[in-house]
């Protein structure tokens, strides 16, 4: 079933290709080829963000409230998450997806940390891709909570959504970075949690560094190195991933995803 599901899945997105490619599409045909777009479960746009140039045809919409959309799908986040995390009452956040607005100061960066993507793709109409490259957002102050390694599984209990993270020693894990590392915890999924950590390079796997990072993720069974959308595909994220539900076919059908599918991407067993 899962060949078919991507089959369908793919399938909506050259329906959207298709008018998007027309000299002057009908306003109204294109609004119903996004909407069937922001119709797909969480794990069906995953499906779509396997393929960087797919993700990126997305997110180059024109539509900036769109693309807000498809973030904000594709990690399951619901309106109360966003009210929450970005201190708004929920007519501000309806209209974050409804007008083409941008927050007060910090929280252009929070949204960003929100959705992990470059932060003018996210608030501005008319982004500069030349802003994609750094990620100045999480050292902004209010953004992220600067903590040690020791103390993200605790972290953890604590977000209810996704929350951005500076971490102070990450040296112990990644000695190859040679500034601090950012990252943050994903919960919004009812299949699992993970940790994503943002590198300058793909950091070397072996026993030391897998044994090493069960000690703050002790509950963790998978990992994968992939690419970090609009970024270097020298910058690499690595995603600790801890199961919640993994009796809900679409854990398997994810984790499928992931191992499968998603481009520029290594999975590695943590244990079984």
């Amino acid at each position: 079933m899962y060949k078919t599901n991507r089959d369908a899945v793919n399938e909506i997105y050259s329906e959207y290709l298709n008018v998007i490619q027309m000299d002057h599409p009908v306003q109204s045909v294109l609004v119903e080829a996004r909407n069937k777009l922001l119709n797909l479960w969480h794990y069906e746009l995953l499906i779509l963000q396997s393929s960087i140039n797919q993700w990126k045809m997305l997110l180059n919409d024109p539509s900036l409230n769109f693309r807000r959309g498809l973030c904000a799908k594709l990690y399951k986040l619901k309106q109360s998450d966003i009210m929450k995390q970005l201190d708004l009452t929920s007519g501000a956040v309806s209209n974050l997806f409804n007008e083409s607005t941008k927050p007060i100061w910090p929280r252009p960066f929070q949204l960003s940390v929100l959705f992990e993507h470059p932060w003018q793709l996210v608030n501005y109409e008319f982004p500069d891709p030349n802003s994609y490259h750094e990620s100045p957002e999480y050292f902004d102050d209010g953004v992220a909570k600067k903590v040690h390694l020791k103390d993200l599984a605790n972290e953890r209990l604590k977000v209810t959504s996704i929350h951005g993270y500076v971490i102070i020693d990450a040296q112990k894990l990644f000695q190859q970075e040679l500034t601090a590392v950012t990252g943050r915890w994903v919960t919004t999924y009812p299949e699992f949690d993970y940790f994503e950590f943002f590198l300058s390079n793909e950091p070397l796997i072996d026993k030391t560094l897998r044994e090493t990072l069960q000690k703050p993720f002790p509950e963790s069974k998978h990992m994968i190195t992939t690419y970090r959308p609009f970024k270097s595909l020298t910058k690499r994220a690595l995603w600790v991933i801890i199961p919640k539900n993994e009796a809900l076919p679409s854990y398997e059908g994810m984790l499928h995803e992931l191992i499968e599918y998603r481009e520029k991407t290594e999975y590695h067993k943590l244990k079984s």
